[in-house]
């Protein structure tokens, strides 16, 4: 059973990523839908928002991500990533000022990501986290 520190850090994170992670995939949608840079623009930058405040949470609550977050993270990515490209492929209403944005916000995430690992464990250690190598 999970104990109060877990359930407040859960209900935290949930909260958190409902507020801002609707805020952010609305005017997300709303950017590529109208061709408005701005407001796309907006809504990638707050769901970078949520992130940084997820990663405020788990510092708060002494802990980091769990598995199934970044799970759910990599998946989400993904799909929104394959979606980009399918639209940029096969849509032809596709316009330029989407594919900016679309190529603008997914570079954001990625060098906010690659900030975090940074961040949290150095440079020398990210790369060798990928890199493993055992002895055998």
């Amino acid at each position: 059973m999970a104990t109060i520190k877990e359930t407040e850090r859960r209900l935290a994170v949930v909260t958190t990523w409902s507020l801002l992670g609707s805020f952010g995939l609305g005017c997300l949608l709303s950017g590529f839908h109208s061709d408005n840079l701005l407001i796309g623009l907006a809504g990638f930058v707050t769901l970078m928002g949520s992130f940084v405040a997820h990663i405020v949470i788990n510092r708060i609550y002494g802990g980091g991500f769990r598995a199934g977050e970044i799970a759910a993270a990599f998946i989400a990515f993904g799909i929104a990533v394959l979606g980009f490209l399918t639209g940029w492929l096969f849509d032809p209403a596709f316009s330029v000022t989407d594919a900016r944005l679309g190529l603008m916000g997914f570079s954001a995430l990625i060098v906010s990501f690659l900030a975090y690992l940074v961040t949290k464990h150095g440079i020398r250690r990210r790369f060798s986290m990928f890199h493993q190598t055992h002895n055998r």
